[in-house]
């Protein structure tokens, strides 16, 4: 027999040991672990092109200063692991979304600390809507009615503004 072949044997060998095994039980480990999770966000830049952490660190951190600091992580590709020093920058990130990078859409979002990465979906984020424009007399909630009739994405901004006064506009974070 040849030595390929034995390196071949030893290797199917050791494959089919580990695909016959019992799978390991992953239990919850540290506490610390929840604690950075709890400093934690992912975030992911909408884009054609290629973006670097170091890139993201640098826009993000003249854009909304976090005071204690953060640290991004490259994950994947165009997707970032940002931890901050404190649960308040955190937060703030978080709060006052809707973020861009170099003319892309930034997508932040908490990260569950039971999924893994690849389970974790970037489909939906925030987005500040405004409408106005309209004549006095058309902001009224019976115009709100009809624009959430119209464009069903607005069905969440609109139920809150119901509950509002008009004024010259309307606006609000919306979903989207």
């Amino acid at each position: 027999m040849s030595t390929h072949q034995l390196e071949l044997d030893s290797i199917i060998t050791k494959t089919n040991l580990l695909l016959n095994e019992e799978p390991i039980e992953l239990e919850e480990d540290d506490a610390n672990a929840n604690i950075e999770y709890s400093l934690t966000i992912l975030a992911k830049v909408v884009s054609i092109g290629k973006m670097n952490s170091n890139a993201v660190q640098v826009i993000l951190s003249k854009a909304c200063h976090p005071p204690k600091g953060m640290k991004i992580q490259n994950l994947d590709e165009n997707i970032f692991c940002i931890t901050f020093n404190h649960e308040w920058d955190r937060k703030r990130i978080l709060d006052s979304r809707s973020w861009s990078i170099l003319s892309s859409h930034l997508v932040v979002r908490d990260w569950p600390p039971d999924l893994a990465l690849r389970e974790v979906v970037f489909d939906l984020s925030p987005f500040w809507v405004r409408i106005c424009g309209l004549p006095p007399n058309q902001m009224t909630k019976i115009m709100l009615r009809k624009l959430q009739g119209k464009y069903g994405f607005l069905r969440r901004l609109i139920s809150q503004l119901l509950g509002r006064s008009p004024g010259s506009s309307f606006y609000g974070s919306e979903w989207i």
